[in-house]
């Protein structure tokens, strides 16, 4: 494993210079505690918690504009000094100054094969702070709590390792999963099956957690031949990646909450 590069606040702007705001969009309240997301930053390098990883939103309001929503990845140093071979439990900031989004701190389990993060949605490994009232002591407590959730995530995805599904379980959760993309299932460029194609020779064992990752990559990263029709007939296509950090993090949860259920599922027919 390669070891990870720490990001400077200077890099991190680089990437999402809306994280670098030192002021708030204008037009906010006089009740709007503007708090700069390189503080939040720096309160979570004490806290043991790295960046290496920064996005931002795209937004067509000009005024917008180097304030929108973005997104910054943290893992730990031990993460690595571990050594761990598939995946490791990461934190994500989301935050934006336009009044889009208050702070956000998200567990993510970061896909060491694909270099794909999945984020978690049970309550325990999620936090908001609003930017009224922001309080550092309560902020930090959020990403100490999301270390000591490390051991919980780990036992959660070992379980899910163990849960083998048969054919026609993968396809229920492919195409639980497809509703969430496809709103109008008959407009869909591909069927829910195309979900399940496999992208590495590891992809191949039919857990639980496997089919999670594969159908999860498979819509995060797009890339699936498909077809739509058009005015002159059907049309190749072939699907887009997620690229709106909103959408990203809200399937990605969505997913997290899908597998839990199949598994909760898979528990009640075995026990039945």
């Amino acid at each position: 494993m390669t070891e990870p590069i720490f990001m400077t606040n200077d890099l991190i702007v680089k990437y999402a210079y809306a994280a670098g705001a030192t002021e708030p969009v204008d037009k906010v309240s006089s009740r709007y505690s503007f708090v700069p997301t390189l503080d939040a930053v720096d309160l979570l390098r004490d806290a043991g918690w790295f960046p290496i990883k920064a996005e931002q939103s795209r937004t067509r309001i000009l005024d917008r504009e180097g304030f929108q929503k973005h997104c910054i990845r943290f893992t730990r140093n031990e993460n690595f000094e571990m050594k761990l071979q598939d995946e490791r439990v990461d934190l994500v900031l989301y935050n934006s100054h336009d009044l889009g989004s208050s702070f956000k701190l998200i567990a993510s389990v970061w896909r060491l094969v694909c270099g794909n993060g999945l984020m978690i949605a049970s309550d325990f490994a999620n936090f908001t702070h609003r930017h009224v009232g922001f309080n550092k002591n309560d902020f930090v407590a959020s990403a100490d709590k999301i270390t000591a959730s490390a051991t919980v995530i780990n036992d959660q995805m070992d379980y899910l390792k163990g849960i083998s599904l048969r054919y026609d379980e993968q396809i229920a959760y492919a195409e639980a999963a497809h509703k969430l993309v496809y709103e109008n299932i008959e407009d869909a460029p591909i069927s829910p099956d195309k979900l399940l194609a496999q992208r590495r020779f590891n992809d191949g064992n039919n857990s639980l957690w496997t089919t999670f990752n594969v159908v999860q990559e498979n819509i995060i990263k797009g890339g699936l031949k498909g077809t739509v029709n058009g005015d002159n007939g059907p049309r190749k296509v072939t699907t887009r990646a997620v690229k709106s950090l909103d959408r990203n993090i809200k399937l990605n949860q969505a997913l997290w909450v899908l597998t839990e259920k199949m598994a909760e599922l898979k528990s009640m027919s075995i026990a039945a």
